[in-house]
């Protein structure tokens, strides 16, 4: 058997239809954060790239970078983030010059010998301590963009 529609009648379903389906949500537009600028962010320069790690308000936490360097060699730094400032914690190079560099923070980052600066040569890590201001400066984004929170930890080495 079979069926015949006639072209008014399939029309008159179609108009139906579009009359009939919800008009598509607008996708809202998000609003602007309202959670306030950490007080500053240490700038992580590695051999892959470069990161950003927000000053968090209260609580400190550690950010493990794991990297595998260009000659292969597996690398991994702790970053000790606080409220004011950053040390390297630990790290897997064989001098642990970086880690005897101590701590780095706002209010005493002028007077040290490095500056606002703590470096690990052999395993290709330079951080940076800033203000927001510093970074938008140096790094022009908008800072509405750039994390405020303790990010999520880096992946792990591989085996």
């Amino acid at each position: 058997m079979r069926i015949r529609v006639s072209s008014g009648l399939l029309s008159l379903v179609l108009i139906l239809t579009c009359l009939l389906l919800p008009a598509e949500a607008e996708t809202p537009t998000p609003e602007p954060s309202d959670a306030p600028l950490p007080r500053g962010y240490v700038v992580v320069s590695y051999a892959a790239g470069i990161g950003f790690l927000p000053l968090p308000a209260e609580e400190e936490y550690t950010y493990p970078l794991y990297q595998l360097l260009p000659d292969g060699t597996a690398a991994l730094n702790w970053i000790h983030i606080t409220p004011g400032g950053m040390y390297m914690e630990d790290s897997t190079c064989a001098n642990h010059d970086c880690v005897d560099q101590g701590e780095v923070t706002l209010e005493n980052r002028e007077e040290r010998l490095l500056g606002n600066m703590i470096i690990c040569l052999p395993n290709q890590v330079v951080l940076s301590l800033l203000t927001p201001e510093e970074l938008q400066a140096q790094y022009p984004a908008d800072l509405a963009e750039m994390p405020s929170e303790k990010p999520v930890e880096s992946p792990a080495p591989p085996d």
